[in-house]
């Protein structure tokens, strides 16, 4: 598939950042889902979701900004987001949403799909949090310039409390609560928890991928949305 607008020497930049992006949220949702104890996994699993879904989204307004103007936007404007996820994700579904106003139903309920998904928004701010500046919070604190911001550590658990949302991870949780000393119904129930995280993550990822092969990202939108594919990712 072609890449258009771009150099030789562009062209292989953006294949590197579409293969780092793929494997970082591949090895991020994998760890996500088999993490037999969060503590000990949170930080990496927040530190590959945060770069992963960043570089999603700032590939994603790439892509549609070839599309458009047909060059790569500046520095200064990808640096305007910083390392949020946010307000690119916001960015990024005006435009996606724009572009599959007349697409397949199929394409239109990926879509809805993310935009109706509760658990998504507070893991995305989690995210968000740790990108920006959460990942140096207690070391901002050794240092007596405590962030006035949340720690990401809370952000998260936020996160984890939106997932109740779902009627069987509720049921779950009542069942690990009638019967507190099962460690095998709490594991269970944790990894109910951290599944549904995983597939929020995944429903997003694989809504760009799936927008871009259906050509609502452009040219080189579609190159994006096969390379990325979490079917691509591949052994691990």
């Amino acid at each position: 598939m072609p890449i258009e607008h771009l150099s030789n020497d562009k062209a292989f930049a953006l294949i590197g950042e579409m293969t780092s992006t793929r494997n970082l949220l591949g090895y991020g949702t994998k760890v996500l889902r088999e993490a037999r104890f969060i503590e000990t996994t949170r930080d990496p699993i927040m530190t590959m979701l945060s770069i992963g879904m960043e570089k999603l989204f700032k590939m994603t307004l790439g892509v549609m900004s070839l599309d458009e103007t047909h060059a790569w936007p500046s520095k200064q404007v990808m640096r305007g987001y910083g390392h949020g996820v946010t307000d690119l994700f916001d960015e990024a579904m005006r435009g996606i949403r724009s572009r599959t106003a007349n697409s397949t139903g199929y394409v239109k309920g990926l879509v809805e799909h993310v935009d109706e998904d509760p658990v998504l928004p507070p893991l995305l701010e989690t995210l968000d949090r740790y990108g920006k500046a959460g990942r140096f919070y207690n070391l901002d604190l050794l240092a007596d310039d405590p962030q006035t911001e949340a720690d990401p550590k809370h952000l998260w658990e936020q996160a984890e409390r939106a997932v109740m949302s779902d009627p069987d991870i509720a049921a779950s949780f009542s069942a690990a609560m009638s019967d507190t000393s099962n460690n095998e119904v709490w594991d269970a129930f944790h990894a109910s928890v951290q599944t549904r995280l995983a597939e929020g993550i995944e429903a997003c990822w694989n809504m760009v991928s799936r927008v871009g092969i259906n050509h609502a990202l452009g040219t080189t939108g579609s190159v994006l949305g096969w390379e990325i594919a979490p079917t691509s990712v591949g052994r691990q």
